[in-house]
């Protein structure tokens, strides 16, 4: 009995040691990454066309605003909507967009050398018409997702600003560049799955 309950006890200490570090490091990169969530109106090739404009003006929009951070997105907030809402208008879409910002569920996503896990992150969330389409995820802040000639690129000094924001841990987690960083981030994302499955079952 004694037996099971060391281990019992020890089983407990090692879960709360992953889930600890798991939400430290999903913590640090959510106070420094701020995400972009675009949702299209459905899947047809002109909703999933429109998607595309919307988030190529919406990244061009934020690249020229000065002194980009999550604070100045926010104040943004209602111009981002409104670029959307203009992107709709010119290609002759009738229903609208609506942006919103908050602490939203991401899926693993990589983009270029940089693999994010899954995880609650600050963004924004721009719902087009229903909703009901495929979407489409980047990083807004730092700059890592540029648009250039409609190619999707990683910013250079969108990535320098995340390395120097980041604990070195973090951004070592994200660029997973050996065996030991990898089993990691597995374990980040699996606690933070856990996570995610039983918050559903509160709901």
């Amino acid at each position: 009995m004694n037996k099971f309950i060391a281990a019992a006890a020890a089983a407990l200490i090692m879960t709360a040691v992953v889930s600890s570090y798991s939400d430290g490091v999903v913590a640090d990169l959510s106070d420094n990454i701020t995400r972009l969530h675009i949702i299209a109106d459905s899947d047809s090739d002109a909703d999933q066309s429109v998607k595309l404009k919307v988030r190529d003006a919406v990244l061009c929009k934020m690249r020229e605003t000065p002194g980009l951070s999550a604070e100045k997105i926010v104040q943004e907030l209602d111009g981002i909507e409104e670029t959307a809402n203009r992107v709709l208008r010119e290609n002759g879409f009738e229903y609208t967009a609506a942006a919103e910002y908050g602490k939203f569920p991401f899926p693993e996503k990589t983009y270029k050398s940089i693999t994010l896990p899954a995880g609650d992150y600050y963004g924004v969330r721009i719902t087009l018409g229903s909703g009901e389409g495929h979407n489409w995820w980047c990083v807004m802040c730092p700059p890592l997702c540029m648009s250039e000639d409609g190619n999707m690129t990683l910013g250079e000094e969108g990535e320098k600003m995340l390395q120097s924001a980041l604990d070195s841990g973090s951004y070592e987690i994200i660029t997973r560049k050996n065996d030991e960083v990898t089993v990691k981030f597995k374990i980040v994302e699996a606690a933070q799955e856990i996570k995610q499955r039983l918050k559903k079952r509160r709901v």
